[in-house]
C-alpha cells in the first residue's frame, strides 16, 4: 500500500494540497528478549575532530536525487569530491537501499501528506513506493532499510508501527515490496530502533534498538527472512538516552564494519567506530564538533560520492539540505548544499530523531461554527488552513486524540453527557465516563503502543481510560491522582521530552505552566510534575501540533487574544529551558474559539 493521511474524516477532507515534494537524500514474532551479555556506556571524549564548515557547490534542487559527484571531480575550497581510487572500490560501502539494481543508493521518503516515495539513483525520478502490509488502514512510524538481510542482493525493508510491531519486506523492485515476510511483536519498549549495517563482521546487516531509560542493545542478523530473523538481543551498554539522535550511519571509514554517529542536545556530534564484536560493538567515541543543533535531522546517506565510505546529509530547520562527505574515522568535508524542500518530509528513511507519531495538525473552531485544519511542516510553521470537512456546524469543545488507531494521525472526539464519540467512525466510544467534564488524548500512556485517553472529572480527579488500538472502546477508568481541577488548561502535548512517551502540560489558574512526563506506566503513568515557568496567562489558547519543527520532539503553541501564534519549540532539557523562547508564526487566528 502507499501510505495514505486518515486524518479527521479524510474522506470528506476538501482543500488538501496533494503534491509531494519529496526532496531525495541518497540512503541507502520476536519479542525483546532477555540479555546475551553487556558492555560499557557510552565513553569519554577521546579525540576531537573538525566541526563541518560552510561552504557551496553542490546545486540547490527541489525535486528528485541531486546528481553525483563524478570520481575526481574538485568539490568545494578545493576538496576531492572523490577520488579514483575510492571509486573503483566502492564496493566497501555497499549501498543498503539499492531499488533499482544499478548498484547506487536510492531514496525513500515520506511527505507531510503521508506519501511514501522513491528517488531512483537511475533516472532521478520520484515515484510512488508501495509497502504491501497486511492491514491497509496501518501507516508505520518509522521505516528502515537494513540492507541486505537474506543475502540474495535484493534490498530488505522494516516498517515499525506505534503497536510495536516491526514487519520485514524485500524490496520487489523500484516502485513497492514483497508481502509481509515476517513480522515480531514488542518494539514499543524502544523509542529508537535504526539499521546500523554490519556490526559482528558476518556479511549481515543488524540492528540497533534504545529503550527510553537509555539502555542500547544489538539484534544481530540471522540470515533468515522467514522464522527468526534476528537473534536474542545483547546490552551494549546504558546511558544512550544522552543523544537526541542516533544514526546508523553505515561504514564511513571503509573497514567493512558499520559505523555510529551520535549527537547530543549541548549540539556535539560523536562518532562510535564499530569494532565487528557483537558483545563490545563499539570503539570509545570521537568527538566530531560542535554546532549540530543547527540541524533538525541528521540522515545516513550511504555513499553519495561513491569513495567507498558512506556519508551524511543533514537537514536545516528551513528545509535546506546540507551533504557531508566522510573523509574516514569521524571526519567530515566542509559542507555543500544538497538541495531544499526538506521542511515537505516527516521523515527519510535513515534519520537519526525519535519517530514522531500522533499529531500533525491543529484544528481551529471558527466563530462560524465550522472546523479548520492547520497541517504543519517541518519548519515550524503550518500550512494554509483547510476546512475539515464535516457537514454542518460544531458545538462544544473538539479533542484531538493521538494514536488511537494504527492511523498516523489524531482522531476527532467529542465528549457530551452521553458519553465520547469518535467522529472518524462515527460511533460512540465505549467505555465508562461518569461524571466526565474534560477529555484529553495524549497517546500511549501505557507502555502498550496504543492512545490512550484522560478524563478528568468535576471534582478534579483525573481517570486514564486505556484504548484497544481501534478506537472504538477504552477499559475501566483508573485514577491517576486528585486535584488537578488546580489547572485551567490541560495539553496532550505529544512527547515534549525526547524520550519516546508522550507528555502533558498543564496551566494553573495563575498562568504557571508545568510539564509532567510519561512514564509508560498505567498505574502511575506520569512522573513528578517539571515547573516550566510562570506568565502563560496572557494566552487565551494552548494546544500541541505534536513535532511542528522536525527534530522529533513534540511542540506547543499558544495564541494570545489578539490572535498572534507563537511557537514553543521542546528543546529536550529540563525546568524553565524545556521550551525554548517563544517565535511569533502566525496572526489573525483571534477569530477562533478554541485549537485542538
Amino acid at each position: 500500500m502507499i501510505f495514505s493521511r486518515h486524518s479527521v474524516r479524510a474522506a470528506a477532507r476538501v482543500g488538501r494540497l496533494a503534491a509531494c515534494t519529496a526532496l531525495a537524500l541518497s540512503a541507502g514474532a520476536l519479542l525483546p528478549a532477555t540479555d546475551a551479555s553487556a558492555a560499557g556506556a557510552p565513553a569519554a571524549v577521546t579525540a576531537t575532530g573538525p566541526s563541518g564548515g560552510a561552504g557551496s557547490g553542490l546545486p540547490e534542487v527541489r525535486l528528485g536525487l541531486p546528481k553525483r559527484p563524478a570520481a575526481g571531480a574538485a568539490g568545494p575550497s578545493g576538496a576531492p569530491a572523490g577520488s579514483a581510487a575510492g571509486a573503483a572500490a566502492a564496493a566497501g560501502a555497499r549501498p543498503r537501499l539499492d531499488l533499482d539494481g544499478d548498484g547506487l543508493p536510492d531514496d525513500l521518503v515520506r511527505d507531510v501528506e503521508g506519501r511514501v516515495a522513491a528517488t531512483l539513483s537511475r533516472t532521478h525520478e520520484t515515484v510512488d513506493f508501495n509497502i504491501q502490509a497486511p492491514d491497509m488502514a496501518e501507516v508505520s512510524k518509522d521505516v528502515l532499510a537494513p540492507g541486505d538481510l537474506g543475502g540474495d542482493a535484493a534490498p530488505e525493508l522494516l516498517t515499525l508501527s506505534a503497536w510495536g510491531t516491526l514487519a520485514l519486506y524485500s524490496a520487489d523492485g523500484p516502485y513497492g515490496t514483497t508481502r509481509r515476510l515476517w513480522y515480531g511483536t514488542g518494539w514499543q519498549a524502544y523509542n529508537k530502533v535504526l539499521a546500523a549495517g554490519d556490526l559482528t563482521r558476518d556479511g549481515r546487516p543488524d540492528l540497533l534498538a534504545r529503550t527510553p531509560g537509555g539502555d542500547l542493545y544489538l539484534y544481530r542478523s540471522t540470515g533468515a527472512l522467514t522464522g527468526e530473523p534476528f537473534g536474542a538481543r545483547v546490552r551494549v551498554g546504558p546511558g544512550w538516552g544522552a543523544y537526541d539522535q542516533l544514526v546508523g550511519a553505515g561504514d564511513l571509514d571503509r573497514d567493512g564494519i558499520g559505523d555510529l554517529v551520535a549527537k547530543s542536545l549541548a549540539g556535539d556530534l560523536f562518532f562510535y567506530k564499530g569494532t565487528g564484536s557483537a558483545t563490545t560493538p563499539f570503539r570509545a567515541r570521537v568527538r566530531v564538533g560542535p554546532g549540530w543543533n543547527a540541524y533538525n535531522q541528521l540522515v545516513a546517506a550511504d555513499d553519495v560520492d561513491r569513495d567507498g565510505r558512506t556519508d551524511l546529509v543533514a537537514r536545516a530547520f528551513d528545509g535546506t539540505l546540507w551533504f557531508y562527505r566522510s573523509t574516514g574515522s569521524g571526519v567530515f568535508a566542509a559542507r555543500t548544499r544538497y538541495g531544499t524542500g526538506g521542511h515537505a518530509l516527516r521523515f527519510v528513511v535513515g534519520h537519526g530523531g525519535v519517530p514522531d507519531y500522533g499529531k500533525h495538525s491543529v484544528l481551529a473552531l471558527g466563530s462560524d461554527k465550522k472546523l479548520y485544519e492547520y497541517l504543519e511542516l517541518a519548519d515550524g510553521t503550518f500550512r494554509p488552513r483547510s476546512p475539515a470537512g464535516f457537514d454542518g456546524t460544531w458545538s462544544g469543545r473538539p479533542v484531538f486524540a493521538a494514536g488511537l488507531d494504527v492511523g498516523d494521525d489524531a482522531r476527532l472526539l467529542k465528549l457530551s453527557s452521553t458519553g465520547v464519540h469518535n467522529y472518524e467512525t462515527d460511533t460512540a466510544v465505549a467505555g465508562t465516563w461518569t461524571d466526565a467534564k474534560l477529555l484529553l488524548g495524549v497517546g500511549d500512556l501505557t507502555g502498550d503502543g496504543k492512545g490512550d485517553l484522560l478524563t478528568r472529572d468535576a471534582a478534579g480527579t483525573l481517570w486514564l481510560h486505556a484504548g484497544d488500538g481501534r478506537g472504538l472502546a477504552v477499559g475501566a477508568p483508573v485514577r491517576v491522582g486528585t486535584g488537578w481541577g488546580a489547572y485551567d488548561r490541560l495539553v496532550g502535548a505529544g512527547d515534549v521530552s525526547g524520550d519516546g512517551r508522550p507528555d502533558l502540560v498543564a496551566r494553573d489558574t495563575a498562568g504557571r505552566l508545568y510539564l509532567f512526563p510519561g512514564t509508560g506506566s498505567a498505574a502511575a503513568p506520569f512522573g513528578a510534575r517539571v515547573p516550566v515557568g510562570p506568565g502563560w496567562s496572557g494566552y487565551a489558547d494552548l494546544a500541541a501540533p505534536g513535532d511542528l519543527d522536525g527534530d522529533g520532539r513534540a511542540d506547543l503553541i499558544a495564541r494570545d487574544a489578539a490572535g498572534a501564534v507563537y511557537r514553543y519549540a521542546a528543546t529536550g532539557q529540563g525546568g524553565t529551558a524545556v521550551f525554548a523562547p517563544r517565535v511569533r508564526i502566525a496572526t489573525g487566528w483571534g477569530d477562533y474559539a478554541n485549537l485542538a
